[in-house]
């Protein structure tokens, strides 16, 4: 263990010594969390506009309006039925919303109440999905409470429940914490595994230049054995990606208040995740012959990878063909996982998933990077 000990703390003062390391990862994730996360926080989040298109002016009709404009989670609009699809295929609106002329007609043939215009399936439409079928599913119910007296009591029944503060439909909650704080701190999370894997990638790649300045030679004829040097240098980077994690949570707390979820299931997730991360510096330096194509071949996978991955933007915003090959990178997972925890769901299927996956990346990249590295 004193051997092990020993190669982590040269590692660390190594790493220390270096200004450039420090800069790439201290400085340069907190001033890019500071800068756009100062954006996100004073900028004021539009709510998604939904249009409503009316088939036909009656007074049952105008009651569902208003009975949906009781959600003020999204801004309401009404627009014809054209103007209403220019506007959902531009992505100017989340959807439309089209009532009948007959609903009572609807309930009899047991048809959907409304028809729906959607361009993708985002969490915001999710959401307003299941406020829809809600507010279908009280309608239906009015209709049928009212079929054996007259026609106006129908709308009139309508208008009790709208008026009435005692009964709401409520949007559905995807997340606990539905706030742009939760994009934010996510935002900090991201710009801290990108330039993790920046500053780790650089940290491992120091084993090419060991390995011809004859440091590593010397490591190899020392009384260490092979799995106290491999211990020693993976636990080095992995402390160092846990002093750049913890460097940052401590800094956007103290700018910006915010909240990573309970620290019970964040810890051991962001572990992993560090380790995933070192797996991938490890297995950069296995494949590569000089310092130089590491930083070249890093470089290109860090930022494409990131860009796949949900760090620069969330992963629904891009088409479902994208969400699909995004599985393929650990950054996916990974932002995932702490969205889950920072919004606080906390679903356990979920986090599984994502940790099986980041597992499963972190033994692969491990298993590359240690059969690369030549211990001789």
């Amino acid at each position: 263990m004193l051997k092990i000990w020993t190669i982590i703390s040269i590692r660390l003062k190594e790493f220390f010594k270096s200004p450039g390391s420090l800069v790439l990862m201290f400085v340069m994730p907190a001033l890019f969390s500071w800068i756009f996360g100062g954006i996100a926080v004073n900028s004021e989040q539009s709510k998604p506009l939904v249009n409503i298109v009316l088939k036909g002016d009656s007074k049952v009709n105008t009651e569902i309006v208003k009975l949906l404009k009781k959600d003020d989670h999204f801004e309401w609009k009404m627009e014809s039925r054209s103007q209403a699809e220019k506007n959902v295929a531009e992505q100017d609106a989340l959807a439309a919303v089209v009532l009948p002329a007959d609903i009572g007609e609807r309930v009899r043939v047991k048809k959907p109440i409304f028809d729906v215009i959607v361009q993708r399936k985002s969490e915001d439409y999710l959401a307003l999905s299941g406020f829809l079928e809600g507010t279908a599913a009280l309608v239906v119910q009015s209709y049928q409470a009212t079929l054996q007296f007259e026609d106006e009591a129908f709308p009139q029944v309508l208008a009790a429940i709208t008026t009435s503060k005692g009964v709401t439909v409520e949007k559905q909650m995807i997340q606990k914490d539905t706030n742009n704080l939760v994009e934010i701190n996510l935002l900090f999370v991201g710009f801290a595994i990108m330039f993790m894997m920046f500053g780790l990638s650089g940290a491992a790649s120091t084993i090419l230049d060991e390995r011809i300045g004859g440091t590593w030679g010397r490591m190899m004829v020392s009384p260490a054995s092979k799995l106290q040097i491999s211990l020693g240098y993976l636990l080095a980077y992995f402390c160092m990606g846990w002093i750049q994690l913890a460097v940052l949570m401590t800094t956007m707390n103290l700018l910006f208040s915010t909240t990573w979820g309970k620290l019970l299931y964040f810890i051991p997730f962001a572990s992993l995740v560090i380790l995933c991360v070192v797996g991938f510096g490890l297995m950069i330096a296995g494949i590569v012959k000089t310092k130089q194509q590491a930083s070249a071949i890093s470089a290109v996978l860090i930022v494409s990878t990131c860009m796949l991955g949900g760090v620069y933007w969330p992963i629904d915003v891009v088409p479902e063909v994208m969400q699909k090959i995004a599985l393929a990178v650990p950054q996916t997972w990974a932002m995932a996982g702490f969205k889950e925890i920072i919004s606080g769901s906390l679903h356990t299927g979920t986090l599984m998933k994502d940790l099986a996956a980041l597992l499963g990346f972190t033994i692969l990249f491990m298993f590359v990077g240690f059969r690369g590295i030549k211990f001789e």
